[in-house]
């Protein structure tokens, strides 16, 4: 290796040219406007930063990769990222704590309502017409006293103070529906039919048909009445008391080419419905008990869903298993878009702070659903890699800003192609 000097000498220097596209996507979207405008937060005469704009630098911070308050001092120091979005002045990271710390539970609803109208814009331009709403629910333990957090559910450190927000993610596009930030010790469906009537307002009206699938912390008869008053389909995993019992007492039939599975279909009451619904089950032989007995005695792993579609037990079973993948997304939100990672000491604070992470978590996946759509199924840190983190130098002259990237950057077809896309968009 060669000797080398090191010199901190050069200026307009920057890690993340590619927030350039991002902020882009957000100004075509009307996005930092729309916040203006909705978030009630008023603030003195003499503030320095509006609540818009520490909204849209948290977001901007979360997509460069900032897990905590403290690592926006990235763009904070970013003379490049500060000058194409006229950012004058950029709070140091106890005062954008202040400002979230300002945040009440009507102005995280107005964020939400933003992020709805944001999505209302992009679904103008793209769209399914049936979509699947995934339910589920995660645990966010914290090693701190923040205001909320308590002992709940689990699986991976009992007993640790807990956040357990509830999120809505649509499977077709991957973008996050809806969340509910809340307290640990929240049961998992704790305000499911509230959750779900939010839901169902913000659903894009292109979408005339609307399928719901959900784990067992769902099961519940009011939300089950809910799904079929505003028909749509669901296929809810059953849990309840003496379920074995219930389903020992079925007649079972074999699955065609798969050993050792058996299936069934039924129709059952639960304790306060209103009437009969149809369940179908799975049952997969796990052992077979032949000690001390005449003959082998099996052993079952019995699964249940209460559903309304005309699916055999096991294309439920597999339908089912699909919902697996919002497992990943919830992943991506908490570990790669630090979704629940930064926090205050308060409550709402938390809350409209996990709200931007997924606002910034939804405007990456939309712009890659309507921009580029060969990396619409990346995962956030792998578009972070090649298109947000990319060095570049800014320069001004002739009355022009000009970006300049490496000559020999490797995806310099990619971001043209994104950059005209963007460029050529246009909501109403």
């Amino acid at each position: 290796m060669r000797k080398y000097h090191v010199q901190f000498t050069e200026k307009n220097l920057t890690a993340n040219a590619g927030l350039a596209h991002f902020g882009q996507f957000a100004k075509k979207l009307g996005l930092r406007t729309m916040l203006e405008q909705d978030i009630s937060i008023l603030r003195g005469p003499n503030a320095q930063v509006s609540v818009a704009d520490a909204i849209m630098m948290l977001a901007m911070g979360v997509v460069a990769g900032a897990k905590h308050m403290s690592h926006l001092a990235l763009l904070r120091t970013d003379a490049v990222i500060r000058a194409l979005f006229r950012w004058n002045n950029f709070p140091d990271d106890t005062t954008f704590g202040r400002l979230f710390k300002l945040f009440r539970p009507v102005h995280c609803h107005e964020l939400s309502e933003v992020e709805a109208k944001a999505r209302t814009k992009v679904w103008s331009k793209k769209w399914f017409g049936r979509i699947t709403l995934d339910l589920d629910s995660t645990v966010k333990g914290v090693y701190g006293s923040q205001q909320g957090a308590e002992k709940g559910f689990n699986t991976k450190k009992k007993g640790q103070k807990s956040y357990h927000p509830l999120l809505c993610f649509i499977a077709e596009t991957r973008e996050c529906l809806h969340n509910w930030f809340r307290s640990g010790s929240a049961y998992t469906g704790n305000g499911a039919v509230e959750f779900m009537k939010e839901c169902f307002s913000r659903i894009p009206k292109r979408a005339w048909n609307i399928f719901v699938r959900a784990d067992s912390g769902f099961f519940n008869g009011d939300l089950l009445d809910l799904l079929e008053e505003k028909a749509s389909q669901y296929l809810i995993k059953v849990k309840m008391r003496n379920l074995v019992t219930l389903l020992m007492q079925q007649s079972w039939r074999k699955a065609k080419n798969k050993p050792g599975v058996e299936t069934t279909e039924f129709m059952h009451q639960c304790h306060g419905w209103k009437a009969a619904r149809r369940f179908v089950a799975v049952r997969i032989v796990v052992d077979a008990e032949s000690k001390g007995t005449l003959s082998p005695m099996p052993d079952y792993e019995f699964v249940c869903y209460a559903t309304n579609l005309s699916l055999t037990p096991w294309e439920a079973h597999t339908c089912y298993a699909k919902r697996a993948t919002s497992e990943n997304w919830i992943e991506w939100c908490k570990n790669q878009m630090a979704s629940g990672s930064i926090l205050t000491q308060d409550f709402w604070a938390n809350s409209a702070i996990f709200q931007t992470c997924i606002l910034a978590y939804n405007l990456l996946v939309w712009m890659m659903w309507l921009n580029y759509e060969k990396g619409f199924r990346e995962e956030p840190d792998t578009i972070r890699a090649w298109l947000i983190h990319v060095p570049a130098r800014l320069l001004h002259g002739s009355r022009q800003w000009v970006l300049k990237l490496s000559k020999t950057y490797l995806f310099k077809e990619q971001w043209q192609n994104i950059e005209s896309s963007i460029a050529e968009l246009g909501f109403a």
